[in-house]
Parts: C-alpha cells; sequence; structure tokens
C-alpha cells in the first residue's frame, strides 16, 4: 500500500474512534470569575428544599465581623441543563457540585459518576466516611471543583456540613493568586516604608506601593494609608516593650486601639475621635500564627463618636520573643457605599507576609 496512503487512514481512524481525545487536544481557556464566587451546580428539585437551604447556611454565613452582614461567599446555582445552555458558565473558577447518588437519572449524579470513575462511584454509595472529592481544570485552566454527593438527600444534607471547614479552606487558597494580585497590581514597594518599618520595628511587611505614609510621630508609631473614591484602607503600627500577659488579652490590645484612636484619629464634629465600637456587634479574639510568629487578632468595628461614621477593623498584637517587644498592626477600612469583605481580605493578605527582621531593637 501508498506509504502516504496508509498515513491518511490511520489520521482518520484515530480521529474517527477517538473523538474524546481530539477534544482533550485542544487548549482550554483560562477560567474566569471574581474572588470569593461560588458557582453551585445541582438538580434544581434537589436545590429546592434542605439542600439548597443546608448549603447557603454554611457558605453564605456572615463573614466576621462588619457594620452589616457579608457573606462568606457569594453564591451562584446553576443546573447541569444550564451548563449545556451556556457553555462559558463552565468556564468559571469555583465549583461546588452537589449530587444525591440514590437518584440514578440525575444529570447531576451521572456528572459525578463520570468524574469519579465507578471504583469511587461505589465507595461513595457504601461508605458514609466517603462524601467528597476535589478535582481541578474540569473545563478550564486554573479551575477547582469540589464534589460533595450522599446517598440520599439526608446524606447529602450531612455530607454539606462535615465538608464545609475543608472545601472553605481550599477555595481560599485557591484564591490566594487572585487575592496578591488584586492587592499588589504591579505596584512595586515603596522603599522608604520598608525602610522606615525595618528600622523603627524590626518588621518586614509587604506593602503595596500605593500606601502613603500619613503619621509617623516618632520611632514607635507610623500609619499608612491607601485611598479611592469611595473606600479607603489603613494601616497603624506600633510597638511596645512586653511587660506582662495582661497586654495580650482582648482587653489589653482594644486598650491600644482606643489609645491611639483618641489622639491621632480625628472626625470633623468637635471632639470626634475614634473607638472600638463593642456595643453594638462583638468583638471576637483568636490566637493564631504568623510565619511562626505567635499572634493575638482582634475583629470587630470601629466608630466615630459623635458622629455616623465607621467600619471594620482587624487587629493583630505579635510577640517577638527574642527582643521582648509587642508589634501591634491595626488595619482598619472605611467604605461607606460598598462592600468591605474584599476589603479586609487584601489587609488580611499583607499582614500574612509579616516577619521579623534582623534590624536592632531601638
Amino acid at each position: 500500500m501508498n506509504k502516504t496512503l496508509f498515513g491518511i487512514l490511520i489520521i482518520l481512524t484515530f480521529w474517527a474512534c477517538n473523538d474524546d481525545v481530539t477534544k482533550s487536544l485542544t487548549p482550554k481557556p483560562v477560567a474566569l470569575g471574581r474572588l470569593n464566587d461560588v458557582v453551585v451546580i445541582c438538580d434544581d428539585k434537589v436545590w429546592e428544599g434542605i439542600i439548597g437551604d443546608t448549603f447557603l447556611y454554611y457558605y453564605e454565613s456572615a463573614y466576621p465581623v462588619m457594620p452589616a452582614p457579608e457573606p462568606l461567599f457569594d453564591i451562584r446555582h446553576f443546573s447541569s441543563e444550564n451548563l449545556a445552555v451556556e457553555p462559558l458558565r463552565r468556564e468559571l473558577r469555583t465549583y461546588v457540585i452537589l449530587a444525591n447518588l440514590s437518584d440514578l437519572e440525575s444529570p447531576t449524579t451521572k456528572m459525578v459518576r463520570r468524574d469519579l470513575g465507578e471504583e469511587r462511584y461505589k465507595k461513595a454509595l457504601r461508605d458514609k466516611t466517603y462524601y467528597s472529592s476535589v478535582g481541578r481544570d474540569k473545563w478550564a485552566r486554573e479551575q477547582i471543583l469540589a464534589y460533595v454527593f450522599g446517598n440520599g438527600l439526608d446524606d447529602l444534607a450531612r455530607a454539606i456540613e462535615k465538608s464545609f471547614p475543608a472545601i472553605a479552606n481550599r477555595i481560599k487558597k485557591h484564591d490566594h493568586i487572585q487575592l496578591a494580585s488584586n492587592v499588589y497590581n504591579l505596584k512595586t514597594e515603596d522603599p522608604e516604608i520598608k525602610s522606615v518599618l525595618e528600622n523603627n520595628f524590626g518588621l518586614y511587611l509587604k506593602v503595596p506601593g500605593d500606601y502613603k505614609k500619613q503619621i509617623e510621630t516618632d520611632r514607635n508609631f507610623v500609619m499608612l494609608k491607601r485611598d479611592f473614591k469611595d473606600y479607603s484602607q489603613s494601616f497603624v503600627i506600633r510597638k511596645f516593650a512586653y511587660k506582662d500577659k495582661k497586654q495580650l488579652s482582648k482587653a489589653g490590645i482594644v486598650e491600644m486601639r482606643n489609645d491611639y484612636g483618641f489622639e491621632f484619629i480625628s472626625g470633623v464634629s468637635e471632639g470626634s475621635y475614634m473607638r472600638t465600637n463593642d456595643d453594638a456587634l462583638p468583638v471576637y479574639e483568636y490566637t493564631t500564627e504568623i510565619n511562626g510568629i505567635y499572634t493575638k487578632e482582634l475583629r470587630g468595628v470601629w466608630e466615630l463618636t459623635n458622629d455616623y461614621i465607621g467600619g471594620p477593623f482587624v487587629t493583630y498584637l505579635l510577640l517577638n520573643k527574642e527582643k521582648n517587644e509587642l508589634i501591634f498592626i491595626d488595619t482598619f477600612v472605611y467604605a461607606p457605599s460598598r462592600g468591605k469583605r474584599d476589603l479586609v481580605q487584601q489587609l488580611e493578605h499583607i499582614i500574612h507576609s509579616a516577619k521579623f527582621t534582623q534590624s536592632p531593637s531601638q
């Protein structure tokens, strides 16, 4: 047989018998979507009841702590049919797929069965401890898909509850690159601010270049701020000698906030100053670590007395054991006409770059 003809026949045979393989060779688009967006894929009849209510109870629970409630995630629901009608809906960044495996005719169950494979599908039917899985890049690059499944609606509702902490954490990690891009936006660090933080506080903090120094009273206090038309984000950084554990208490940290707020942050009304508003909403306290540094974290809302201005704050108190010092970092947002959750997350992202340097104590 002519070699050219033989080659053509081989190509045509491969093309006819391997349509799925041919499609897989087509470059996938990069996934689209915003930070904190989650798309739920679920049959309409399953979503409209206990399953939808359970999912929203967890994934739309309140982000801590905001003057007005804002959800942890922004949720959209599509059925499998919705995806087929509008292919662009398959090119988003983050999906949670909910399937009642006992409904063999369900389009979503069929999808999950294909994606899991027959062995894992059978395991999910018999093993109540196996109720979730995570996949990537099914329809687009940089895409994450969390599968949550149960053998019946009650099992599925329990699976949503049990899997929520791990899936929420995976989504947060998945959003990390986009969050970093939003924070830094190609702007390099300001060398003057970097020098002030290292020399005066023994602190490295990756502060975006569009933050400007507002106040620097002495070597133990500096305020940085980023201003836009409809919002602002601010840092206040202070240094204290570490004397006793009371400084690490919630009351001690609130006192540090109120102390500088009274002295440096004023409103237009006479006698107006910034204070922690723990009357309207509670202040939440956490113990955590940032890059191995023992850290106390407070979340709450601030207000200007004799005024109608306020917003969320997150305060961090970092213990420098080697120098017997406390580094106080207070972050707060003023954004009266928009949501504040994403702005707070940007501040958190910056704080989690914190490291102690080798600069001598001043």
